[in-house]
């Protein structure tokens, strides 16, 4: 469910008190009746819950886990094969429909993860969030899709999207809706189930009960009593019926993380006050906190540090050196991220080593406003035919072989004239002002780059293309034929141009400096963040660029992007998952590009915690000079670094 209705559970309850005990009633049973299965416990899935997919291993070993909690259980699953799209809803498999509602995936997300769980015994249902689209075309779609595996036993509708479109939550169920729901369910296979799912009791259909689960989803609850007291009314208001429950929201996570094991915790107590339940499942959004997954031995980098690496950015200081290193020393840094200009400064560098901090030099790679007021024509070229600019930010086209040779060799001599213990890999990437993307921009609105006339006749040649007639000469051209007709390719081509400039920069500078400690500044994005732009818009592929270096360093500024401090450990994890690298994020200390909005300290502390933990590999402070300016800041870092080191 959504959190669109924070007095839910007071019209839970109300609705309870005006449909007095008749609604309670189940209607007689019919000849379709069948045994009462046994109580599955398991997960719900959605690809856009988790902050990503491990595979579908993971998910047996989840149910697996789940149900073995619980004895007398078998695994279970609401795996949600259609999600809201529009008006409609999208399947996540290939297929066809004459209803313009109905849409489909290029490729099958759910065969490889049915074939487990029908070796493994699970309970499957199979769930749509309908819109407006039809739900017996939808029914019959899933089911002579996935009809055939042993794990399935019915079809689900989580009814806050059904005719979703103008109501937020969802049109109540109809007893002749259900009654045909469940029928069309019912011509695949007879032992076949019709699930509702709502958290609100007059969404369900009034009277039918046979055929029938119904599952709460209930969430935004103060505590296990609460939600207990809330899933027992559920439960008496359609027995005998079986019911379920979605359990493990963010939203409920202030009092189930405290508990020693909340799966289990909270089964215990629900299956105690709701006998005919017959599901338990832990959702998507949390799962990944609760039942971590193993990481596969090449994802684990090798000697880990004894201490996380706690750093900060610093680009210039015209004060007292012994002042800045004492106070560094006195919050706990170990290391320095410096510009190029202030790590060229011999004082500098002797006080670092003095004082044990380890100096890694920033190098600006494709950001370079030097060298672009010096030729113009080194500007990459977006999709509309301008230079890539945009207020600060401009980037030079990153396949131009003069300008790689030059900044690779000037990163080569940097390293042996200044002597870094590491080298910072900054801009890494194709040209976007990624700060300033709106939280649920679309992919078409961001900056596509470079469409030079190079580029493109580069990208032609590699992928064996015949440009059409004015692709050159013409950017929006050339950018409107790659992105219609070849935008996949296109997408390897700019990963590669980045990938690859990395290999070149890693390769040159360990030339000069064999142990120097590569980090590269990676773009906060998930891999299904705003369409995958991670890869199409960035060119960043943070798996293959992991293999070059020693840490990926996402710019989890949750303030500036509006993000709640948990989401900085979400990109963490989720490049840890994939990461041959350490991940090191870096957290903002104050207020940027909102102005009047200031970053407090309270929610700075939140951010520090969340970066710290587990798989961080420590943290990085944007910048020192605001760090310096602000005492109840650094006064946070000291007890947040105070509690790690005593364990609390």
């Amino acid at each position: 469910m959504s959190l669109v209705s924070i007095r839910r559970a007071t019209l839970l309850t109300a609705a309870l008190v005006a449909a007095g005990p008749g609604a309670a009633r189940p209607a007689a049973q019919g000849p379709g009746t069948t045994s009462p299965r046994p109580l599955a416990a398991g997960f719900r899935y959605s690809a856009y819950g988790p902050d990503y997919d491990p595979g579908p291993g993971y998910w047996r070993q989840v149910g697996e886990r789940m149900a073995g909690r619980f004895p007398g259980s078998v695994p279970g699953a609401v795996w949600i094969v259609g999600r809201l799209k529009g008006q409609g809803c999208e399947l996540s498999f290939p297929g066809k429909s004459a209803d313009p509602l109905i849409q489909f995936t290029d490729e099958d997300a759910n065969d490889a993860a049915l074939d487990l769980f029908d070796a493994a015994g699970f309970q499957v249902w199979l769930q749509v969030e309908p819109g407006n689209a039809p739900l017996e075309p939808l029914i019959r779609l899933v089911l002579d899709r996935y009809g055939h595996h042993p794990s399935v036993v019915g079809f689900g509708v989580d009814v806050e999207w059904y005719r979703s479109v103008e109501r937020p939550e969802g049109k109540a169920v109809t007893d002749p809706e259900a009654r045909a729901w469940l029928a069309a369910v019912r011509s695949r296979n007879p032992r076949y189930g019709l699930f509702l799912k709502h958290w609100l009791i007059e969404m369900m259909p009034p009277t039918v009960r046979e055929g029938l689960t119904f599952i709460d989803d209930s969430q935004i609850l103060p505590s296990l009593d609460a939600m207990v007291d809330e899933f027992a009314r559920w439960a008496k208001a359609f027995a005998p019926a079986p019911v379920g429950f979605q359990i493990g929201y963010d939203s409920d996570r202030p009092w189930w993380e405290k508990l020693d094991d909340p799966p289990a915790e909270i089964g215990r107590r629900i299956l105690e006050a709701a006998p005919n339940t017959r599901g338990l499942y832990w959702v998507d959004f949390s799962i990944l906190d609760v039942f971590p997954p193993e990481r596969p031995a090449w994802a684990t980098p090798t000697g880990p540090p004894a201490r996380p690496l706690i750093g900060v950015k610093i680009y210039e200081h015209g004060g007292d050196l012994d002042a800045l290193f004492a106070a560094w020393s006195a919050l706990g840094i170990d290391a320095a991220f410096a510009s190029a200009a202030l790590a060229d400064r011999r004082d500098f560098r002797a006080k670092a080593a003095e004082r044990g901090v380890r100096l890694f030099l920033i190098a600006a790679v494709f950001y370079d406003p030097k060298a672009l007021a010096e030729d113009p024509s080194l500007f990459a070229i977006t999709a509309e035919g301008e230079p890539a600019r945009q207020e600060w930010v401009e980037f030079v086209c990153p396949s131009r072989p003069d300008y790689r040779a030059r900044r690779v060799a000037a990163t080569a001599e940097a390293v042996r004239r200044i002597r870094p213990d590491g080298l910072s890999l900054d801009f890494m990437r194709h040209f976007v002002f990624w700060e300033k993307v709106p939280r649920r921009a679309a992919l078409e609105s961001l900056p596509n780059t470079c469409f030079c006339d190079r580029c493109v006749a580069s990208f032609a040649r590699r992928a064996g293309l015949e440009l059409p007639r004015g692709a050159i000469g013409s950017p929006r051209a050339a950018a409107s034929w790659i992105l219609a007709e070849h935008e996949a390719a296109w997408t390897e081509w700019k990963v590669d141009l980045i990938d690859s400039m990395a290999a070149e920069l890693v390769a040159a500078a360990r030339a000069v400096k064999p142990d120097l400690e590569i980090v590269l500044h990676a773009v906060p994005w998930r891999p299904l963040d705003y369409g995958g732009a991670v890869r199409r818009i960035a060119g960043q592929d943070h798996e293959r660029l992991s293999t070059r270096v020693d840490y990926l360093s996402p710019m989890t500024y949750a303030h500036m992007l509006r993000r709640p401090p948990r989401w900085i450990r979400s990109v963490v994890r989720t490049l840890a998952a994939t990461s041959h690298a350490r991940v090191l994020p870096s957290i903002q200390v104050q207020e940027a590009y909102r102005p009047g909005e200031a970053l407090s300290a309270e929610e700075f502390a939140r951010d520090l915690r969340e970066a710290l933990r587990t798989p961080s590999a420590g943290v990085v402070f944007w910048s020192w000079d605001g760090l310096a300016r602000e005492p109840d800041k650094q006064a946070v870092v000291k007890a947040v670094l105070a509690e790690r080191a005593v364990g609390r």
